[in-house]
């Protein structure tokens, strides 16, 4: 079977995991009808070198990263958004786990009628990582050109 851009894959069964599963990405999202139409490019040796490499650093397969490129009108761009996703995703799972931390002590002080040694530290510092995180997305919000 002939890949959409005329190159041929191993087998999945001869495939090794070349990025760890942190990196990986994921699917892109379906599509009502599907996706029925095919682009086929032409490249030389060192073409298709150069740009799997590439697609390679940015950890997706080598169709998503000519995909992505042209969506977004920059590969470089497309990998820094696709990296502060990743690292927004990560974020969230962490400050998940610090408010479920903060819930379990507010029940146990609310037991207890007493407050926890270092529980208003705690907070502030929560306070701060989410002020920060806050921030920090604002200017990732700011700094990316949305894909048209």
């Amino acid at each position: 079977m002939v890949a959409a851009l005329g190159v041929m894959k191993r087998p999945v069964a001869d495939r090794t995991a070349k990025t760890p599963a942190s990196r990986r990405t994921s699917r892109m999202a379906t599509v009502t009808g599907g996706r029925h139409n095919v682009v086929k490019v032409r490249l030389s040796d060192r073409e298709l070198g150069q740009l799997t490499e590439r697609a390679e650093r940015a950890c997706v397969s080598l169709q998503r990263f000519l995909f992505e490129a042209a969506m977004s009108g920059s590969a470089a761009q497309s990998a820094q958004r696709r990296q502060a996703a990743g690292d927004a995703q990560r974020a969230r799972i962490v400050l998940t786990g610090l408010a479920n931390n903060v819930n379990q002590l507010a029940k146990w002080a609310n037991a207890n009628h007493v407050l926890p040694d270092g529980f208003n530290d705690a907070l502030d510092e929560v306070r701060r990582a989410t002020t920060v995180l806050a921030e920090t997305t604002e200017r990732l919000q700011a700094g990316f050109v949305l894909p048209r």
